[in-house]
């Protein structure tokens, strides 16, 4: 009797103590986890004196010392766990969490931590065994929404941030509008102009008058969104040495990516001019077709620096063939133009293209304005974000609902399990 006596209050005591302990390691492996995947996606996990989870995927799974510093490592031991050699820390970077859907433009989408304790066990110990193990795991992720919105019209303050006259007819296919200026008069729908989209939302006033149209009826007073690509990280331009001062490619050449200097024109009739995959980034001078060319390119993206006295944008002239898209991954997946967010300049970006212009891509020109005249095609994926937006000309602007095409994806981390 006194055998059962003692083992029904060792199990009492040492379960309650072993509850506890689950508890308090539950806790520390939730806020390791959340510490190192919020590192993950800010990149100081490969940028810290204490790096962790870089490489190629997969990447291995490590154990923790009890003095490692590699931030999840830090987390769990502040919250109790990984400071002795009774406490097991393991890091594991899972390609994939059952039920849950991981960004899939993260290169490390997952991470995961798995904490173990062995407790020497109390009056127990006279009835069973002496030691004990408790665990817990927490696996968090990077997840990704995609924004109901393709345009984004992001200057604060100014008049008719937003327009379309001249019987230009745009229409947003699926996706909405959104405009952040808080003018009376942000947007202007005039001159026969019709605009069809899934929201059309405006944080100041809009005026709709002389035969314009708007479906459905924008709403006004909403708040300002941020813009979505504010965290994109900016590039630095290479030597000049490598491409010659304003580059006029001739037909059927094949340019490489890199530095620009003086920036890029094709124009008198060159047909047959590809650009290769990569990135091109112009340090002034912008890019120009012109001339009734035929250019293309996969995997392309143009970033367009300077001073304010070099800077150029874009200018694809009416009747030019230009076929483009963006990245499908990496840090500037679905990007197609990227105007660098220090220029003040008052160079426009200018699209004339219409039925022959097809570009698959966001088109981000945060502080400049960017106008259409002949349009987009109705077959490509297109979102633009810019400070400010005109058209005068049909436009398609065609929804990505997946995000992968046009880079509109918001990351987030959360724990998953």
């Amino acid at each position: 009797m006194s055998i059962l006596l003692i083992g029904a209050l060792g199990l009492a005591v040492d379960g309650g103590q072993m509850y506890a302990q689950r508890q308090m390691a539950q806790a520390a492996a939730d806020a390791a986890a959340q510490a190192g995947i919020m590192s993950i996606l800010d990149g100081t996990n490969a940028t810290s004196a204490n790096p962790f989870g870089t490489g190629t995927p997969p990447i291995a799974s490590s154990v923790c010392t009890t003095t490692d510093a590699r931030t999840p490592c830090v987390y769990a031991r502040d919250n109790g766990f990984g400071g002795t050699t009774a406490d097991m820390v393991t890091l594991s970077f899972p390609a994939t969490v059952a039920g849950v859907t991981l960004a899939s433009s993260a290169s490390v989408p997952a991470f995961a931590v798995t904490v173990q304790r062995t407790l020497r066990t109390g009056l127990i110990r006279f009835v069973g065994a002496a030691t004990s193990s408790i665990g817990a795991k927490a696996s968090a992720g990077i997840v990704a929404t995609v924004p109901t919105a393709c345009i984004y019209v992001l200057d604060p303050a100014a008049q008719n941030a937003f327009q379309i006259s001249n019987a230009a007819t745009l229409v947003a296919s699926g996706c909405g509008i959104i405009v952040d200026s808080s003018n009376s008069e942000a947007a202007s729908i005039v001159g026969g102009a019709s605009v069809t989209a899934s929201a059309i939302d405006i944080v100041g006033g809009v005026a709709i008058n002389n035969g314009g149209s708007a479906s459905p009826a924008p709403v006004t007073g909403v708040t300002a969104v941020t813009d979505p690509f504010a965290l994109l990280p900016s590039l630095s331009p290479g030597s000049c040495a490598s491409h010659p001062t304003m580059y006029n490619a001739p037909s059927n050449t094949t340019l490489s990516p890199g530095t620009y200097c003086g920036g890029i024109t094709v124009s008198n009739g060159a047909t047959g001019v590809t650009f290769g995959s990569g990135e091109y980034i112009i340090d002034g001078g912008g890019v120009t077709f012109g001339g009734g060319v035929t250019v293309s390119g996969s995997g392309v993206m143009f970033y367009l620096t300077g001073t304010d006295a070099t800077y150029a944008s874009v200018t694809i002239a009416n009747g030019v063939t230009a076929t483009f898209t963006a990245p499908a991954s990496g840090t500037y997946q679905g990007i197609l133009f990227f105007q660098d967010r220090s220029i003040t300049s008052s160079s426009n970006a200018t699209f004339a293209g219409g039925a022959t212009m097809l570009l698959t891509g966001s088109l981000y020109f945060p502080t400049t304005d960017v106008s259409f005249s002949n349009g987009t095609n109705t077959t490509v994926t297109t979102a633009i974000v810019a400070d400010e937006v005109s058209f005068v000309g049909g436009s398609t602007v065609k929804y990505d609902p997946t995000g992968a095409l046009t880079g509109l994806l918001l990351k987030s981390v959360a724990l998953v399990q």
